[in-house]
């Protein structure tokens, strides 16, 4: 039983090893990922903003002609004011001329602010197409370096793989469908230590008597709090004998 029970801790540090290599290009393939939803928006807020950039320049070229309109209209309606004889028609023009020039300073005041907002505009997009451009060009480069890291990872899977295939042919096949199991339902380790009476998988207290059980070695024995598979370490039970929790 001894030796069955070192054989599912030996696949089951191989297993895990296997894990370990995945999760972490898992992990960073997800931050490319992330990255990319996080370049996507940026390239619909640039849209938007492209789009808004347009409209400010659309509407600041139609005040500028009516500006000059409006400017065009000034002069006439001076013109006019000039080459008046009677004062009944002279006040008439003059309201008029007036208007143009309330109208003419309204406009350049909205002219103003529309240059103003269009520059402010022009920076954000300039500082936005940066930043794009940036965030685009590093997930080029880490996209490349985790497709290599998983084709470099492929031959230390097979490796690691081909070995515990070949311990889990020394492995009774009920303990491996027992170990498998249990990998199959629990995260992380399948098969722990129970020195102390504890189980160093969930830290539950075992029973006296199941712990006695285990300290024989004589059967596979599981948690019957968490169902992961239990041994009893005689050099870490020694070790906590000696030094006893403070």
């Amino acid at each position: 039983m001894k030796e069955q029970l070192e054989k599912l801790i030996e696949l089951q540090k191989i297993d895990l090893e296997q894990e370990a290599l995945r999760v972490r290009v898992d992990e960073r393939r997800e931050k490319v990922d992330a990255d990319t939803e996080n370049l996507q928006e940026l390239e619909q807020m640039l849209d938007d903003h492209t789009k808004k950039l347009e409209d400010t320049r659309a509407e600041l070229s139609s005040k500028r002609d009516m500006l000059e309109k409006a400017q065009h209209d000034f002069e006439h309606a001076n013109e006019k004011l000039n080459a008046v004889t009677n004062s009944r028609d002279y006040a008439a023009l003059e309201r008029e001329a007036e208007n143009f020039k309330k109208i003419i300073s309204s406009v350049e005041d909205e002219i103003g602010k529309l240059q103003k907002a269009l520059a402010e505009a022009d920076g954000k997009d300039v500082e936005m197409r940066e930043a794009y451009e940036k965030l685009s060009a590093e997930i080029d480069v880490a996209r490349k370096e985790v497709d290599e890291a998983a084709a470099s990872i492929e031959d230390q899977v097979n490796a690691l793989k081909a070995k515990a295939d070949a311990i889990a042919k020394t492995i009774k096949p009920q303990f491996l469908a027992r170990y498998r199991f249990i990998r199959s339902k629990r995260s992380g380790a399948a098969v722990v230590s129970a020195s102390g009476g504890t189980c160093t998988g969930c830290h539950m207290k075992l029973q006296p008597q199941a712990y006695i059980v285990l300290q024989r070695q004589n059967s596979l024995e599981c948690c019957q709090n968490c169902q992961r598979i239990i041994y009893f370490d005689a050099e870490e039970a020694a070790e906590l004998h000696n030094h006893p929790a403070k």
